[in-house]
Protein backbone atom coordinates (compact mmCIF):
# COMPACT_ATOMS: atom_id res chain seq x y z
CA UNK A 1 0.00 0.00 0.00
CA UNK A 2 1.27 3.48 -0.90
CA UNK A 3 2.54 5.65 1.92
CA UNK A 4 -0.04 8.04 3.38
CA UNK A 5 0.75 11.76 3.24
CA UNK A 6 0.32 14.73 5.56
CA UNK A 7 -1.68 17.41 3.74
CA UNK A 8 -2.90 20.82 4.86
CA UNK A 9 -5.77 22.20 2.76
CA UNK A 10 -6.04 25.99 3.09
CA UNK A 11 -9.11 27.91 1.92
CA UNK A 12 -10.94 31.12 2.67
CA UNK A 13 -14.20 29.18 3.04
CA UNK A 14 -15.40 25.63 3.62
CA UNK A 15 -18.84 24.08 3.85
CA UNK A 16 -20.66 23.82 6.23
CA UNK A 17 -18.84 26.54 8.22
CA UNK A 18 -18.86 29.42 5.73
CA UNK A 19 -19.79 29.51 2.06
CA UNK A 20 -19.98 32.15 -0.63
CA UNK A 21 -18.49 30.38 -3.66
CA UNK A 22 -17.76 26.88 -4.93
CA UNK A 23 -14.43 26.96 -3.08
CA UNK A 24 -16.37 26.02 0.07
CA UNK A 25 -17.85 22.92 -1.56
CA UNK A 26 -14.49 21.80 -2.92
CA UNK A 27 -12.81 22.29 0.45
CA UNK A 28 -15.30 19.93 2.06
CA UNK A 29 -15.69 17.41 -0.75
CA UNK A 30 -12.08 16.96 -1.78
CA UNK A 31 -10.69 16.69 1.74
CA UNK A 32 -13.20 13.99 2.69
CA UNK A 33 -12.52 12.16 -0.59
CA UNK A 34 -8.77 12.16 0.12
CA UNK A 35 -9.37 10.35 3.40
CA UNK A 36 -10.20 7.30 1.25
CA UNK A 37 -6.43 7.13 0.66
CA UNK A 38 -5.68 7.22 4.39
CA UNK A 39 -3.94 10.59 4.09
CA UNK A 40 -3.76 12.76 7.19
CA UNK A 41 -5.46 15.68 5.47
CA UNK A 42 -6.53 18.64 7.57
CA UNK A 43 -8.12 21.94 6.57
CA UNK A 44 -7.80 25.47 7.91
CA UNK A 45 -10.14 28.44 7.34
CA UNK A 46 -10.73 31.83 8.99
CA UNK A 47 -13.30 32.03 11.77
CA UNK A 48 -15.78 34.59 10.48
CA UNK A 49 -18.51 36.11 12.63
CA UNK A 50 -21.08 33.92 10.86
CA UNK A 51 -19.49 30.73 12.23
CA UNK A 52 -21.21 29.59 15.42
CA UNK A 53 -19.00 27.59 17.78
CA UNK A 54 -21.77 25.57 19.38
CA UNK A 55 -23.46 24.69 16.08
CA UNK A 56 -20.24 23.51 14.49
CA UNK A 57 -18.79 21.91 17.63
CA UNK A 58 -15.65 24.04 17.69
CA UNK A 59 -13.22 23.30 20.51
CA UNK A 60 -10.14 24.98 21.98
CA UNK A 61 -6.56 23.88 21.32
CA UNK A 62 -4.27 24.82 24.19
CA UNK A 63 -1.16 25.33 22.08
CA UNK A 64 -2.87 27.77 19.71
CA UNK A 65 -4.82 29.94 22.13
CA UNK A 66 -4.25 33.72 21.98
CA UNK A 67 -1.03 33.79 19.99
CA UNK A 68 0.73 37.09 19.30
CA UNK A 69 1.63 37.63 15.67
CA UNK A 70 3.84 40.58 14.80
CA UNK A 71 2.62 42.28 11.65
CA UNK A 72 4.85 44.18 9.18
CA UNK A 73 3.49 47.41 10.67
CA UNK A 74 5.20 46.46 13.92
CA UNK A 75 1.89 45.98 15.72
CA UNK A 76 0.96 42.69 17.36
CA UNK A 77 -2.30 41.00 16.42
CA UNK A 78 -3.72 38.12 18.44
CA UNK A 79 -5.07 34.98 16.80
CA UNK A 80 -6.61 31.86 18.26
CA UNK A 81 -6.91 28.59 16.36
CA UNK A 82 -9.62 26.15 17.40
CA UNK A 83 -10.59 22.71 16.15
CA UNK A 84 -13.68 21.35 14.43
CA UNK A 85 -14.38 18.67 11.84
CA UNK A 86 -15.94 17.82 8.52
CA UNK A 87 -17.28 14.28 8.68
CA UNK A 88 -19.37 11.66 6.94
CA UNK A 89 -20.27 8.10 7.90
CA UNK A 90 -16.84 6.85 6.82
CA UNK A 91 -14.33 9.59 7.49
CA UNK A 92 -13.49 12.67 9.53
CA UNK A 93 -11.32 15.63 8.53
CA UNK A 94 -9.94 17.91 11.23
CA UNK A 95 -10.60 21.58 10.50
CA UNK A 96 -8.59 24.34 12.15
CA UNK A 97 -10.56 27.58 12.53
CA UNK A 98 -8.34 30.65 12.86
CA UNK A 99 -9.97 33.53 14.72
CA UNK A 100 -9.17 37.20 15.14
CA UNK A 101 -11.72 39.79 16.22
CA UNK A 102 -10.49 42.68 14.08
CA UNK A 103 -10.23 40.89 10.76
CA UNK A 104 -12.75 38.07 10.96
CA UNK A 105 -14.92 37.49 14.02
CA UNK A 106 -16.33 41.01 14.04
CA UNK A 107 -17.70 40.52 10.51
CA UNK A 108 -20.47 38.32 9.16
CA UNK A 109 -19.21 38.37 5.57
CA UNK A 110 -16.40 36.39 3.97
CA UNK A 111 -15.18 38.77 1.28
CA UNK A 112 -18.02 41.29 1.23
CA UNK A 113 -20.13 43.32 3.62
CA UNK A 114 -23.35 41.25 3.51
CA UNK A 115 -25.60 44.31 3.76
CA UNK A 116 -23.96 46.72 1.29
CA UNK A 117 -22.45 43.90 -0.79
CA UNK A 118 -19.14 45.63 -1.34
CA UNK A 119 -15.73 44.10 -0.73
CA UNK A 120 -14.12 44.86 2.60
CA UNK A 121 -11.54 47.57 1.96
CA UNK A 122 -8.91 45.77 4.05
CA UNK A 123 -9.14 42.37 2.34
CA UNK A 124 -5.43 42.38 1.62
CA UNK A 125 -4.59 42.84 5.31
CA UNK A 126 -7.21 40.24 6.29
CA UNK A 127 -5.86 37.48 4.09
CA UNK A 128 -2.22 38.37 4.71
CA UNK A 129 -3.01 37.90 8.38
CA UNK A 130 -4.82 34.61 7.78
CA UNK A 131 -1.98 33.27 5.62
CA UNK A 132 0.52 34.16 8.32
CA UNK A 133 -1.59 32.36 10.94
CA UNK A 134 -1.57 29.23 8.76
CA UNK A 135 2.22 29.12 8.77
CA UNK A 136 2.43 29.95 12.48
CA UNK A 137 -0.14 27.27 13.34
CA UNK A 138 2.05 24.61 11.72
CA UNK A 139 4.99 25.92 13.73
CA UNK A 140 3.00 25.90 17.00
CA UNK A 141 1.75 22.36 16.40
CA UNK A 142 5.13 21.14 15.24
CA UNK A 143 3.38 19.76 12.16
CA UNK A 144 5.05 20.44 8.81
CA UNK A 145 2.91 18.82 6.12
CA UNK A 146 4.18 17.06 3.04
CA UNK A 147 1.77 19.16 0.97
CA UNK A 148 0.14 22.55 1.59
CA UNK A 149 -2.73 22.97 -0.85
CA UNK A 150 -3.79 26.62 -1.26
CA UNK A 151 -6.80 28.07 -3.07
CA UNK A 152 -7.18 31.33 -5.00
CA UNK A 153 -5.39 34.57 -4.18
CA UNK A 154 -6.64 34.66 -0.60
CA UNK A 155 -4.14 31.95 0.37
CA UNK A 156 -1.63 32.35 -2.47
CA UNK A 157 0.98 34.02 -0.24
CA UNK A 158 1.60 30.84 1.74
CA UNK A 159 4.06 29.24 -0.74
CA UNK A 160 6.26 32.34 -0.37
CA UNK A 161 5.79 32.53 3.41
CA UNK A 162 6.96 28.97 4.06
CA UNK A 163 10.04 29.65 1.95
CA UNK A 164 10.98 32.89 3.69
CA UNK A 165 9.81 32.46 7.29
CA UNK A 166 10.70 28.83 8.10
CA UNK A 167 12.79 27.52 5.18
CA UNK A 168 14.42 24.73 7.18
CA UNK A 169 11.29 23.45 8.87
CA UNK A 170 9.29 23.46 5.63
CA UNK A 171 12.17 22.34 3.42
CA UNK A 172 10.41 19.08 2.53
CA UNK A 173 6.97 20.69 2.16
CA UNK A 174 5.60 21.15 -1.35
CA UNK A 175 2.93 23.70 -2.20
CA UNK A 176 0.03 23.57 -4.65
CA UNK A 177 -2.15 26.50 -5.65
CA UNK A 178 -5.58 25.88 -7.18
CA UNK A 179 -7.13 28.64 -9.29
CA UNK A 180 -10.91 28.67 -9.00
CA UNK A 181 -11.34 32.17 -10.44
CA UNK A 182 -8.54 33.58 -12.59
CA UNK A 183 -10.27 36.95 -12.81
CA UNK A 184 -10.06 37.54 -9.07
CA UNK A 185 -6.32 38.01 -8.61
CA UNK A 186 -5.89 40.07 -5.46
CA UNK A 187 -4.85 43.26 -7.25
CA UNK A 188 -3.85 46.21 -5.06
CA UNK A 189 -1.73 49.36 -5.32
CA UNK A 190 1.97 48.54 -5.44
CA UNK A 191 2.62 50.79 -2.43
CA UNK A 192 0.88 48.14 -0.31
CA UNK A 193 3.67 45.59 -0.88
CA UNK A 194 5.11 46.18 2.59
CA UNK A 195 1.88 44.80 4.09
CA UNK A 196 2.87 41.35 2.80
CA UNK A 197 5.89 41.13 5.11
CA UNK A 198 8.08 39.67 2.38
CA UNK A 199 11.66 40.76 1.53
CA UNK A 200 12.45 43.17 -1.29
CA UNK A 201 13.88 40.40 -3.48
CA UNK A 202 10.43 38.77 -3.67
CA UNK A 203 8.73 41.93 -4.89
CA UNK A 204 9.08 41.41 -8.65
CA UNK A 205 7.17 38.13 -8.42
CA UNK A 206 4.13 40.01 -7.14
CA UNK A 207 4.13 42.86 -9.67
CA UNK A 208 1.89 42.82 -12.74
CA UNK A 209 0.99 45.90 -14.77
CA UNK A 210 2.65 48.09 -12.12
CA UNK A 211 0.30 46.78 -9.46
CA UNK A 212 0.52 44.27 -6.64
CA UNK A 213 -0.86 40.94 -7.87
CA UNK A 214 -1.10 38.19 -5.26
CA UNK A 215 -2.23 35.44 -7.63
CA UNK A 216 0.78 36.00 -9.88
CA UNK A 217 3.19 35.61 -6.97
CA UNK A 218 1.38 32.53 -5.74
CA UNK A 219 1.68 30.89 -9.15
CA UNK A 220 5.41 31.56 -9.25
CA UNK A 221 6.17 30.34 -5.72
CA UNK A 222 3.92 27.26 -5.72
CA UNK A 223 5.46 23.97 -6.82
CA UNK A 224 2.37 23.16 -8.85
CA UNK A 225 -0.71 25.06 -10.03
CA UNK A 226 -4.06 23.48 -10.77
CA UNK A 227 -7.30 24.66 -12.30
CA UNK A 228 -10.69 23.14 -11.54
CA UNK A 229 -11.22 21.84 -15.06
CA UNK A 230 -9.10 20.94 -18.05
CA UNK A 231 -10.89 23.37 -20.36
CA UNK A 232 -10.43 26.23 -17.90
CA UNK A 233 -6.67 25.70 -18.05
CA UNK A 234 -6.81 26.08 -21.82
CA UNK A 235 -9.08 29.10 -21.57
CA UNK A 236 -6.91 31.05 -19.15
CA UNK A 237 -3.79 30.30 -21.18
CA UNK A 238 -5.34 32.09 -24.18
CA UNK A 239 -7.71 34.75 -22.87
CA UNK A 240 -5.90 37.94 -21.88
CA UNK A 241 -9.14 39.69 -20.92
CA UNK A 242 -10.23 36.90 -18.59
CA UNK A 243 -6.80 36.84 -16.94
CA UNK A 244 -5.92 40.55 -16.94
CA UNK A 245 -2.96 39.66 -19.13
CA UNK A 246 -1.65 36.87 -16.89
CA UNK A 247 -2.21 34.41 -19.74
CA UNK A 248 1.36 35.20 -20.85
CA UNK A 249 2.71 33.99 -17.51
CA UNK A 250 0.37 31.00 -17.61
CA UNK A 251 1.75 30.01 -21.01
CA UNK A 252 5.34 30.36 -19.79
CA UNK A 253 4.47 27.99 -16.92
CA UNK A 254 2.08 25.80 -18.91
CA UNK A 255 3.71 22.50 -17.93
CA UNK A 256 3.50 23.49 -14.28
CA UNK A 257 -0.30 23.74 -14.50
CA UNK A 258 -2.72 20.83 -14.50
CA UNK A 259 -6.48 20.86 -14.97
CA UNK A 260 -8.50 18.51 -12.75
CA UNK A 261 -12.28 18.66 -12.84
CA UNK A 262 -14.17 19.13 -9.61
CA UNK A 263 -16.47 16.45 -8.34
CA UNK A 264 -19.69 16.46 -6.35
CA UNK A 265 -19.59 15.91 -2.61
CA UNK A 266 -22.21 13.18 -2.25
CA UNK A 267 -22.23 13.63 1.50
CA UNK A 268 -24.26 16.79 0.88
CA UNK A 269 -25.42 16.54 -2.72
CA UNK A 270 -27.03 13.13 -3.05
CA UNK A 271 -30.79 13.08 -3.78
CA UNK A 272 -30.98 9.60 -2.27
CA UNK A 273 -29.88 10.83 1.18
CA UNK A 274 -30.56 14.58 1.10
CA UNK A 275 -31.99 15.83 4.41
CA UNK A 276 -32.89 19.27 2.97
CA UNK A 277 -35.57 18.05 0.57
CA UNK A 278 -39.08 16.71 1.08
CA UNK A 279 -38.82 13.57 -1.00
CA UNK A 280 -35.62 11.58 -1.38
CA UNK A 281 -34.91 9.69 -4.58
CA UNK A 282 -35.79 6.03 -4.06
CA UNK A 283 -36.02 4.82 -7.64
CA UNK A 284 -39.06 6.69 -8.96
CA UNK A 285 -37.57 9.82 -10.54
CA UNK A 286 -40.92 11.25 -11.62
CA UNK A 287 -42.34 11.06 -8.09
CA UNK A 288 -39.11 12.49 -6.65
CA UNK A 289 -39.26 15.54 -8.91
CA UNK A 290 -43.01 16.05 -8.55
CA UNK A 291 -43.21 16.02 -4.75
CA UNK A 292 -40.25 18.38 -4.38
CA UNK A 293 -41.65 20.68 -7.05
CA UNK A 294 -44.98 20.86 -5.22
CA UNK A 295 -43.18 21.80 -2.00
CA UNK A 296 -40.96 24.36 -3.74
CA UNK A 297 -43.94 26.07 -5.39
CA UNK A 298 -45.89 26.08 -2.15
CA UNK A 299 -42.97 27.52 -0.18
CA UNK A 300 -42.43 30.42 -2.59
CA UNK A 301 -46.08 31.07 -3.56
CA UNK A 302 -45.99 29.79 -7.11
CA UNK A 303 -49.01 27.89 -8.44
CA UNK A 304 -48.02 24.26 -9.00
CA UNK A 305 -48.92 22.76 -12.36
CA UNK A 306 -47.19 19.61 -13.56
CA UNK A 307 -47.41 20.90 -17.16
CA UNK A 308 -45.82 24.28 -16.36
CA UNK A 309 -42.01 24.00 -16.32
CA UNK A 310 -40.19 25.57 -13.38
CA UNK A 311 -36.90 27.23 -14.34
CA UNK A 312 -34.29 27.96 -11.70
CA UNK A 313 -31.14 30.01 -11.09
CA UNK A 314 -28.78 29.69 -8.11
CA UNK A 315 -26.01 32.19 -8.56
CA UNK A 316 -23.97 35.11 -7.40
CA UNK A 317 -25.63 38.13 -8.98
CA UNK A 318 -23.00 39.73 -11.18
CA UNK A 319 -21.91 40.09 -14.80
CA UNK A 320 -19.41 37.22 -14.61
CA UNK A 321 -22.40 34.94 -14.04
CA UNK A 322 -24.30 36.51 -16.96
CA UNK A 323 -27.15 37.70 -14.78
CA UNK A 324 -27.43 40.90 -16.83
CA UNK A 325 -28.09 38.76 -19.93
CA UNK A 326 -30.72 36.80 -18.03
CA UNK A 327 -32.43 39.98 -16.79
CA UNK A 328 -32.74 41.27 -20.35
CA UNK A 329 -34.13 37.92 -21.53
CA UNK A 330 -36.71 37.44 -18.78
CA UNK A 331 -39.56 39.48 -20.37
CA UNK A 332 -39.41 37.34 -23.52
CA UNK A 333 -39.11 34.12 -21.51
CA UNK A 334 -42.14 35.12 -19.42
CA UNK A 335 -44.31 35.18 -22.57
CA UNK A 336 -44.30 31.41 -22.28
CA UNK A 337 -46.29 29.36 -19.79
CA UNK A 338 -43.35 29.08 -17.40
CA UNK A 339 -42.21 29.88 -13.86
CA UNK A 340 -38.81 31.05 -12.61
CA UNK A 341 -37.20 30.91 -9.17
CA UNK A 342 -33.92 32.72 -8.45
CA UNK A 343 -31.72 32.27 -5.39
CA UNK A 344 -28.72 34.55 -5.12
CA UNK A 345 -26.96 37.51 -3.60
CA UNK A 346 -24.81 40.24 -5.09
CA UNK A 347 -25.05 43.35 -7.25
CA UNK A 348 -27.51 45.90 -5.85
CA UNK A 349 -28.64 47.17 -9.25
CA UNK A 350 -29.35 43.64 -10.47
CA UNK A 351 -31.40 42.92 -7.37
CA UNK A 352 -33.46 46.05 -8.05
CA UNK A 353 -34.06 45.03 -11.66
CA UNK A 354 -35.07 41.52 -10.65
CA UNK A 355 -37.42 42.91 -8.01
CA UNK A 356 -39.06 45.08 -10.67
CA UNK A 357 -39.46 42.06 -12.95
CA UNK A 358 -41.09 40.11 -10.14
CA UNK A 359 -43.60 42.91 -9.68
CA UNK A 360 -44.39 42.65 -13.40
CA UNK A 361 -44.77 38.85 -13.26
CA UNK A 362 -45.78 38.06 -9.65
CA UNK A 363 -47.40 34.71 -10.54
CA UNK A 364 -44.37 33.53 -12.50
CA UNK A 365 -41.28 34.72 -10.61
CA UNK A 366 -40.01 34.01 -7.09
CA UNK A 367 -36.87 35.67 -5.68
CA UNK A 368 -34.72 34.80 -2.69
CA UNK A 369 -31.83 37.22 -2.17
CA UNK A 370 -29.53 35.12 0.00
CA UNK A 371 -26.88 32.43 0.05
CA UNK A 372 -28.81 29.52 1.53
CA UNK A 373 -27.69 25.97 0.88
CA UNK A 374 -30.84 24.46 2.36
CA UNK A 375 -32.99 26.29 -0.18
CA UNK A 376 -30.50 25.48 -2.95
CA UNK A 377 -31.03 21.76 -2.37
CA UNK A 378 -34.81 22.09 -2.58
CA UNK A 379 -34.53 24.16 -5.77
CA UNK A 380 -32.29 21.56 -7.42
CA UNK A 381 -34.70 18.81 -6.41
CA UNK A 382 -37.91 20.62 -7.38
CA UNK A 383 -37.04 22.63 -10.49
CA UNK A 384 -37.29 21.20 -13.98
CA UNK A 385 -34.48 23.22 -15.57
CA UNK A 386 -31.47 25.20 -14.42
CA UNK A 387 -30.35 28.34 -16.29
CA UNK A 388 -26.59 28.98 -16.26
CA UNK A 389 -25.71 31.95 -18.51
CA UNK A 390 -22.22 32.48 -17.08
CA UNK A 391 -19.67 34.39 -19.10
CA UNK A 392 -17.06 32.23 -17.41
CA UNK A 393 -17.14 29.14 -15.22
CA UNK A 394 -13.94 27.54 -14.01
CA UNK A 395 -15.83 24.34 -13.26
CA UNK A 396 -19.56 24.94 -12.88
CA UNK A 397 -20.45 22.87 -9.83
CA UNK A 398 -24.12 23.80 -10.06
CA UNK A 399 -24.16 22.24 -13.53
CA UNK A 400 -23.15 18.96 -11.87
CA UNK A 401 -25.56 19.40 -8.95
CA UNK A 402 -28.39 19.93 -11.40
CA UNK A 403 -27.56 16.77 -13.32
CA UNK A 404 -27.42 14.78 -10.09
CA UNK A 405 -30.92 15.99 -9.16
CA UNK A 406 -32.46 15.57 -12.62
CA UNK A 407 -32.72 19.30 -13.28
CA UNK A 408 -31.72 19.86 -16.90
CA UNK A 409 -29.19 22.69 -17.42
CA UNK A 410 -29.56 25.42 -20.00
CA UNK A 411 -25.96 26.58 -20.03
CA UNK A 412 -23.41 28.68 -21.83
CA UNK A 413 -20.72 26.25 -22.96
CA UNK A 414 -17.71 27.88 -21.36
CA UNK A 415 -14.84 26.79 -19.11
CA UNK A 416 -15.39 23.67 -17.08
CA UNK A 417 -19.01 23.33 -18.24
CA UNK A 418 -17.64 22.20 -21.60
CA UNK A 419 -15.86 19.30 -19.90
CA UNK A 420 -19.15 17.86 -18.68
CA UNK A 421 -21.72 19.07 -21.20
CA UNK A 422 -23.25 16.88 -23.91
CA UNK A 423 -25.70 19.28 -25.55
CA UNK A 424 -28.98 18.15 -27.04
CA UNK A 425 -28.92 18.66 -30.79
CA UNK A 426 -32.15 19.56 -32.60
CA UNK A 427 -34.19 18.31 -29.64
CA UNK A 428 -32.99 14.75 -30.21
CA UNK A 429 -31.50 13.06 -27.15
CA UNK A 430 -29.01 10.26 -26.80
CA UNK A 431 -28.12 8.32 -23.65
CA UNK A 432 -25.30 10.83 -23.09
CA UNK A 433 -27.34 14.04 -23.68
CA UNK A 434 -27.50 16.21 -20.57
CA UNK A 435 -28.13 19.89 -21.36
CA UNK A 436 -29.27 22.61 -23.72
CA UNK A 437 -26.10 24.37 -24.78
CA UNK A 438 -25.46 28.00 -25.72
CA UNK A 439 -22.34 28.30 -27.88
CA UNK A 440 -22.26 32.10 -28.00
CA UNK A 441 -23.77 33.93 -25.04
CA UNK A 442 -26.29 36.51 -26.20
CA UNK A 443 -29.76 37.46 -25.03
CA UNK A 444 -31.34 35.93 -28.16
CA UNK A 445 -29.35 32.71 -27.91
CA UNK A 446 -30.37 32.31 -24.27
CA UNK A 447 -34.03 32.82 -25.19
CA UNK A 448 -33.72 30.28 -28.02
CA UNK A 449 -32.15 27.68 -25.73
CA UNK A 450 -34.93 28.16 -23.16
CA UNK A 451 -37.60 27.80 -25.86
CA UNK A 452 -35.95 24.60 -27.10
CA UNK A 453 -36.04 23.23 -23.57
CA UNK A 454 -39.68 24.23 -23.12
CA UNK A 455 -40.58 22.52 -26.39
CA UNK A 456 -38.93 19.26 -25.37
CA UNK A 457 -40.60 19.46 -21.96
CA UNK A 458 -44.02 19.07 -23.62
CA UNK A 459 -43.00 15.56 -24.70
CA UNK A 460 -43.24 13.86 -21.32
CA UNK A 461 -41.88 10.53 -22.54
CA UNK A 462 -38.67 11.99 -23.96
CA UNK A 463 -38.25 14.41 -21.05
CA UNK A 464 -38.60 11.61 -18.50
CA UNK A 465 -36.02 9.58 -20.38
CA UNK A 466 -33.64 12.56 -20.36
CA UNK A 467 -34.08 13.11 -16.62
CA UNK A 468 -33.55 9.41 -15.89
CA UNK A 469 -30.39 9.42 -18.01
CA UNK A 470 -28.71 12.37 -16.29
CA UNK A 471 -29.65 11.37 -12.76
CA UNK A 472 -28.12 7.91 -13.18
CA UNK A 473 -24.56 9.14 -13.85
CA UNK A 474 -21.74 9.43 -11.28
CA UNK A 475 -20.46 12.99 -10.82
CA UNK A 476 -18.87 12.42 -7.41
CA UNK A 477 -15.40 13.20 -6.08
CA UNK A 478 -14.69 9.47 -6.20
CA UNK A 479 -14.12 9.87 -9.95
CA UNK A 480 -11.69 12.78 -9.51
CA UNK A 481 -9.90 12.15 -6.20
CA UNK A 482 -7.45 9.61 -7.71
CA UNK A 483 -6.06 12.43 -9.87
CA UNK A 484 -5.29 14.52 -6.77
CA UNK A 485 -3.74 11.53 -5.02
CA UNK A 486 -1.46 11.04 -8.03
CA UNK A 487 -0.67 14.76 -8.17
CA UNK A 488 0.28 14.96 -4.49
CA UNK A 489 2.63 12.01 -4.82
CA UNK A 490 4.19 13.31 -8.03
CA UNK A 491 4.85 16.77 -6.58
CA UNK A 492 6.31 15.30 -3.40
CA UNK A 493 8.77 13.23 -5.44
CA UNK A 494 9.88 16.38 -7.21
CA UNK A 495 8.37 15.34 -10.53
CA UNK A 496 6.60 18.65 -10.91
Amino acid sequence: MAKSLNILYVAAEAYPFAKETGVADVAAGLTIAMREYAHDIRAIIPKYGCIAERKHKIFNINRTAEVNLKMPSGKDEIFTVKSAAIANTRHRVQVYVAGNHKYFESRKGIYNDPIKWVEYNDNLERFVFFSRTVVETCELLGWYPDIIHCNDWHTALIPAYIRYYYPNKFKKTKSILTIHNASNQGVFPLKMYDILGLPEDAKDSFIHKKQLNILKGGMLYANKVTTVSETYKEQISKDKNLTNGLNTLINLNYDKIIGINNGVDINYWDPRNDTFINKKLDGNVTEFKQINKIELCKKYKLMYDENVPLLSVISRLDEQKGIDILINAIPEIMKNDVQLIILGQGNKEMKEKLTKLRSMYPKQIALIFAFDDNIAHLIEAGADMYIMPSRQEACGLNFLYSLGYGTIPIAHLTGGIKDNAVPIAKNKITDASNCFGIKTLTENNLITAVKNALELYTNKEIWTKLVNNVISKDYSWLTQAPKYDALYRKVLKGND
